[in-house]
């Protein structure tokens, strides 16, 4: 079996985990960064697939957190 190669992600191990355990992928971010998307617009955008990938946000913590990647992504507050 062949071992991924390992790529630097521009964070912490912490930041790392503390994604990890939101579903982050890193495969998907280093895809994003293979068709030409920016570094940071990559991890936002894998940041938010993690978010809604498992299952929809229930609480209202869970959907101001899904709000706030969103705006991330888009870099404009979003009106509810």
């Amino acid at each position: 079996m062949t071992e991924l190669p390992i790529y630097d992600l521009g964070m912490t191990d912490t930041e790392y985990a503390a994604l990890t355990a939101k579903s982050y992928n890193p495969t998907l971010e280093h895809q994003f960064l293979e068709v030409g998307e920016d570094p940071s617009q990559a991890l936002k955008l894998t940041r938010l697939v993690g978010l809604l990938q498992d299952k929809p946000p229930e609480t209202e913590p869970e959907w101001e957190e899904v709000i706030s990647a969103i705006e991330d992504v888009c870099g404009e507050k979003t009106q509810l």
